[in-house]
């Protein structure tokens, strides 16, 4: 009787080592993608405060392995386009704060394009218009990575 139960218990050791095995996948979060972020920004963006993030994972410049700032402000967009990306993001959210500078003269104009890749392909394609009415408006773009 002792060995019939030794067996039995060797049995369920055995189901339960296997049933604890690898499943196969590679993918350690498959609910979550790549993203990519492109910014563009044209007229005169430099008469405006600008705050934007991008969250969700790591981002890094695209083509680089330098971090992207936590938050990107004036002197982090004197450029007209930046690229971040990351791998193994499960929601992506971005958020801008765009504002006419009370020290600069009108008129002013500028426009903010925010592209998104999921797995290289085009999510979403947005572009935003600010003037010298515009006080701190805030948009934000939030994906899924399914």
């Amino acid at each position: 009787m002792k060995t019939l139960s030794n067996l039995t218990l060797l049995l369920l050791f055995v189901l339960l080592i296997t049933g604890c095995g690898d499943s196969g996948s590679d993918d350690p979060t498959p609910d979550a993608a790549t993203f990519k972020v492109d910014l563009q920004q044209s007229g005169d963006y430099e008469k405006f405060t600008r705050l934007i993030t991008i969250s969700g994972g790591n981002f890094y410049e695209t083509g680089t392995q330098e971090e992207m700032p936590t938050i990107l402000y004036n002197d982090d967009l004197t450029g007209t386009t930046y690229s971040y990306e990351a791998e193994g993001v499960r929601e992506l959210n971005v958020v801008s704060t765009i504002g006419f500078s009370p020290i600069e003269d009108a008129p002013a104009e500028m426009q903010l394009k925010v592209t998104v890749y999921r797995n290289d392909k085009l999510l979403a394609e947005k572009t935003y218009t600010y003037t010298e009415e515009s006080d701190g408006v805030q948009e934000e773009l939030t994906y899924k990575a399914k």
